[in-house]
């Protein structure tokens, strides 16, 4: 039997609802608690930047902190004895170089995706340090436009990609995702796939809910349909129950009382 070593959850949709209260479910605390007793870790894998993310984590109120973070679907960082985060090994530094370098070289394609925006309206490009950096849309339905109109753009770009989330969308190169990111933890702490439990619920989450990635998947019932069918296909477990409830239920079915201790 597989032992579950590491978790690695999504925050917005998996652990918390977009409309609730953001707070820890009991379900939750309880099988948490339990799996942290053994020394099992854990890291949340999220779109958020750190400061919002570290507010997420606040307002959660989990019983236990996460050991790790993984922001804006790419970086990795540990949290230290002083409760404060530090990025984890070179990864960070590698990630933002190169993402510096993908913007330079997609000048001509942002400018043209810019343009391809400005055709549906509510939506708008969103700037970091001047920079387009992705965008958001008024509704779901525009967003699945507008992806599917910037793949065709982006090949023009070998290296250009993007990450999802209902309306959101940031660019990204193509080799940072949540899945690289927690391929790259589990090479900092010697982990082994086969020790990985990981949870999500929509598109940006499929780069970690792949057996390459994690021998334990699971997703809630409020899951997109294409994530609850990549779970399926691969093995794993589909909740009966929504949001942190269901990720709990996930932990449970995968067997959470036989880990390996740190």
């Amino acid at each position: 039997m597989k032992h579950l070593h590491l978790l690695s959850t999504d925050f917005d949709g998996t652990l918390i609802g977009f409309s609730s209260d953001g707070t820890c479910s009991g379900g939750f605390a309880e099988v948490l608690n339990e799996y942290r007793k053994s020394g099992g870790l854990w890291a949340i894998n999220t779109g958020r930047g750190m400061q919002h993310a570290r507010e997420g984590i606040e307002r959660f109120g989990a019983p236990s902190l996460p050991d790790f973070l993984l922001t804006n679907e790419r970086e990795v960082f540990r949290r230290c004895a002083s409760g404060e985060w530090e990025s984890h090994g070179e990864w960070n530094q590698l990630c933002t170089s190169r993402h510096d370098e993908l913007f330079e070289e997609s000048k001509s394609l942002l400018l043209e995706i810019q343009k391809l925006v400005r055709l549906y309206d509510g939506s708008q490009i969103i700037h970091e340090k001047s920079l387009p950096v992705g965008l958001i849309t008024a509704t779901e339905e525009q967003m699945e436009g507008l992806a599917e109109e910037i793949l065709k753009m982006a090949k023009a770009v070998p290296t250009f990609s993007f990450q999802r989330n209902t309306v959101y969308l940031r660019f990204c190169h193509s080799d940072y995702d949540k899945g690289t990111a927690l391929a790259e933890l589990c090479r900092l702490e010697g982990i082994l796939k086969d020790h990985v439990f990981c949870a999500g619920d929509h598109i940006n989450d499929l780069p970690m809910l792949s057996l390459e990635r994690a021998a334990m998947l699971a997703c809630p019932s409020n899951a997109i349909p294409a994530v609850q069918e990549a779970v399926r296909e691969a093995g794993g477990h589909v909740a009966s129950q929504r949001y942190a409830d269901g990720v709990a239920e996930g932990i449970l079915h995968h067997g959470s009382r036989e880990i390996v201790s740190c």
